[in-house]
């Protein structure tokens, strides 16, 4: 992947021809083409046909992972692409890790946050 990043959803806009979601860059876990995500708002689209398995929501943290190839350059900005090599998955809260629905999730989640930011890995 060449890119990794812990976001939050702030809005999506769903619609017959696109879902266009408004994510704000929490944390980036590894730097892609993209050099200032964290902090700032990334607008991702996707086909509705996707809606249902990608069950991205509002409000909700997630880890993104793609490829440099999903991140056309229209306009002079990165358009980022949801496509078939990207990976979405829903982040708890630690809040919720304390259920047994999502604890295994947090925690796997949160092993790959400490080595990617401590040890880093190859582009």
């Amino acid at each position: 992947m060449d890119y990794v990043y812990k976001v939050k959803v702030m809005d999506m806009k769903l619609t017959r021809h696109s879902d266009i979601y408004n994510i704000m860059g929490e944390q980036v876990l590894k730097e892609g083409t993209d050099d200032a995500v964290e902090g700032r708002m990334r607008v991702f689209l996707t086909h509705p046909n996707c809606r249902t398995a990608l069950g991205i929501e509002k409000d909700k943290t997630y880890l993104i992972m793609g490829k440099s190839t999903d991140l056309p350059n229209l306009d002079a900005r990165l358009q980022y692409m949801l496509g078939e090599q990207t990976w979405i998955e829903f982040w708890p809260t630690r809040e919720q890790s304390q259920t047994p629905e999502h604890r295994e999730r947090y925690t796997g989640l949160s092993t790959l946050e400490k080595k990617l930011l401590k040890e880093g890995c190859s582009t």
